[in-house]
């Protein structure tokens, strides 16, 4: 796995470097994923059309072992099974891309190993840069602690630089503020050429976590101390959580469910209105607890999601036509009454 990640990491480096922006270099990274994920995309919209255009059979099949749960299931999956539908088809893209959003996560959040271009055993020469470039003036040695929010140099370096994973964003955000610091021989010495990362991005600072105790602040009147920065930040997980509500519900249209009832004939719940709720939120909240540039990463893939939805939808072919869900549907109402008979 942390080859995928150094991986990940070059291809943001790359991006990084002929765009000049990080946030510029995340959106070129998240389609160019989705340009990777593409042929599972198509398969899983081919597979929903399939659904939706199945969904008459799906209602007399419903209609017919209304109560006998078994025989559904069967005569349900038979019905997939002509027709090469995998119900399951639909989550596949989505397992994918969970761990690539963890794997995305560390590679933010460590981005001197990963985007830099330093290796772990080479920190502790940052740290010894940091220490001369600021030798016998304390204003430039309280900046950096400032920037990186420790009170002395033990945070990165006891436990064999354990600690120094910790507060990687923030040293690098403070080495493209001051990048004379690489300039000193601990670093030259390595003899490779190391990345600087604008974080900036539309005046956000995607290295930061969006503040949720300020935002939940809003609603009981507590608004001192905040800047434009913080508010800024919000944008992130609320876009988050609406681009997912909107792709959620693209996707609902384009494969509407059909109600199914129990035994007494009475509407069940449909889980997936549930669903429709819970992962905007869901979304909404990882946003507001991860740095913002997995928020933004989250924002681009849901709004290129929902375009290939749509475009997808019309250009696709599902295999199916009008003329054989009406063949089947008369098909299975001629049995029917044959068996009554």
């Amino acid at each position: 796995m942390s080859y995928i990640m150094m991986g990940l990491g070059w291809v943001l480096r790359v991006c990084s470097v002929l765009t000049g922006n990080y946030g510029v270099a995340l959106i070129i990274f998240t389609i160019l994923i989705k340009a990777v994920l593409m042929p599972l995309t198509v398969k899983q919209q081919r597979s929903m059309l399939k659904t939706q255009k199945l969904q008459p059979l799906l209602m007399e099949i419903q209609q017919k072992y209304a109560n006998d749960k078994e025989k559904l299931n069967q005569e349900t999956m038979k019905l997939y099974q002509k027709y090469k539908v995998n119900p399951m088809s639909g989550c596949l893209p989505l397992l994918i891309q969970l761990p690539i959003i963890m794997m995305l996560y560390w590679v933010v959040k460590k981005p001197i190993i990963y985007i830099m271009g330093f290796h772990s055993d080479e920190v502790w020469r940052i740290v010894s840069a940091v220490t001369e470039w600021s030798d016998g003036n304390p204003d430039k040695l309280n900046t950096f602690f400032s920037m990186v929010g420790i009170d002395n140099m033990a945070k990165l370096t006891d436990n064999s630089y354990k600690m120094f994973g910790m507060y990687e964003i923030q040293i690098a955000r403070f080495l493209h503020a001051y990048p004379e610091v690489l300039q000193n021989h601990w670093i030259t010495e390595i003899g490779r050429n190391f990345v600087l990362i604008n974080f900036n991005f539309l005046g956000m600072d995607l290295s930061q976590t969006p503040d949720l105790g300020a935002f939940m602040g809003l609603f009981v009147g507590k608004i001192n101390n905040l800047t434009l920065g913080t508010v800024l930040l919000w944008i992130i997980p609320v876009l988050s959580g609406v681009s997912a509500y909107l792709t959620s519900w693209v996707s609902q249209l384009q494969n509407p469910q059909q109600p199914q009832t129990d035994k007494n004939g009475e509407e069940s719940p449909n889980p997936m209105k549930s669903m429709m709720i819970m992962m905007p939120l869901m979304s909404a909240w990882f946003a507001f607890t991860l740095p913002s540039a997995i928020g933004l990463y989250w924002i681009i893939s849901n709004i290129f999601a929902l375009i290939q939805q749509i475009v997808l939808s019309k250009v696709i072919n599902p295999g199916i036509t009008e003329e054989q869900i009406e063949g089947e549907i008369v098909n299975a109402k001629k049995n029917r009454k044959k068996r009554k008979k």
